[in-house]
């Protein structure tokens, strides 16, 4: 199972990637990539559902504290830097050609901008602050909401502390967060499905052909013709990216659906390790780094190819720049997620040993 959800972990970046591609600003507007990135975030909320409730379930000892801080770890290790090198990169590709940046890039109250971000409370309630020129981030204050509810409900030993936390956690995400819950949620249950049912060929097949169907009809069909307007208030105050809610509904049931569907072959008990699947978990463990960078970075070659420093570049060498920039920094920040924790702990062990957080 972790190599088909590694497959789809990298489709859907490719997918909010290449759809990027498209902006007039970096190397022209072209159909290289899809109209509708969401479709590709609503991808990832689904799957992050599924691997996080995998890996809760694996860890009976597991307490709320150690749950935090390994989630916020993984986001801290790779965000932060993604903000502060994203604002590097944002200031001095304004001074190279400043139009770049006009749709993109909003310079007031900057500093507030990037707390919120680096706080994950930039979609909070009505909000939608793009730090600098970053707009992927917005997915992120989600999952980290998704991540702290979850683990609230889930972890904390009494029914009071749960309704009580978890209320406290909703509340301050307000109601646009939780309109995409439902998608996160899909990833869930789909695991408790994949664990707990074993579906012969004939139901797995009536699951995997109409679901996969939908998908790819909706994927390809929205690759040229779609256009954010199509949706009524998508991007605008006050619901921004949850406004086309029942359309992901429709998409993270379909994945939730195709997933349960391909466990008749693909087992959450497989662990065998073959070329491909250790390729595909490598390249998976890059992709964070590849959602979160890849912007600013594409914005600042924009701004190059727009001042004519790079005219030597296409818009396919472009783009395969952009990915292994992204490649070099998952080396850097991603990968050695768990030296960064080891470092944290030794350097908090009062804190973490209070709050009984170990390696």
């Amino acid at each position: 199972m972790r190599g088909f959800l590694d497959l789809l972990r990298i489709t859907a970046t490719l997918g909010v990637f290449l759809g990027h591609a498209n902006f007039h600003w970096f190397f022209g507007s072209s159909t290289l990539g899809p109209q509708n990135g969401q479709d590709y975030v609503i991808v990832f909320f689904v799957l992050s559902g599924f691997v996080i409730t995998w890996s809760v379930d694996k860890k009976s000892d597991l307490s709320f504290n150690r749950y935090l801080f390994a989630r916020l770890t993984r986001l801290w290790t790779v965000v932060i830097p993604a903000l502060v090198i994203g604002y590097a990169l944002d200031c001095w590709g304004k001074s190279i050609n400043a139009n770049t940046y006009v749709s993109i890039f909003s310079g007031d109250y900057l500093l507030p901008k990037y707390l919120l971000s680096a706080s994950f409370l930039n979609e909070s309630w009505f909000l939608s602050v793009r730090p600098g020129s970053n707009s992927p981030l917005w997915s992120l204050s989600y999952e980290f909401f998704y991540y702290l509810i979850f683990g609230l409900i889930i972890l904390l030993p009494t029914l009071k502390k749960k309704i009580i936390a978890g209320a406290v956690a909703s509340l301050v995400a307000g109601p646009k967060v939780l309109l995409l819950f439902p998608c996160w949620l899909v990833g869930f249950f789909a695991y408790k499905a994949c664990k707990h049912l074993r579906t012969n060929v004939t139901i797995s097949l009536l699951l995997i052909i109409p679901s996969a169907g939908f998908l790819i009809h909706r994927m390809t069909e929205r690759w040229s013709h779609w256009h954010p307007w199509d949706i009524p208030g998508l991007g605008v105050s006050p619901l921004f990216y949850s406004a086309k809610f029942l359309d992901d509904y429709s998409t993270a049931t379909a994945l939730g659906l195709l997933i349960f569907g391909c466990s008749r072959w693909f087992q959450l008990s497989d662990n065998r390790k073959t070329l491909s699947r250790t390729i595909l978990h490598h390249l998976a463990g890059c992709s964070f780094s590849v959602y979160v960078f890849h912007f600013p970075i594409m914005a600042f070659i924009g701004a190059l190819s727009a001042a004519g420093n790079i005219s030597f570049l296409s818009l396919p060498t472009a783009i395969l720049l952009v990915l292994m920039l992204c490649y070099a920094l998952a080396f850097i920040f991603e990968r050695p997620l768990n030296s960064y924790r080891s470092i944290a702990l030794s350097s908090f062990s009062f804190a973490s040993q209070k709050c009984g957080i170990h390696s």
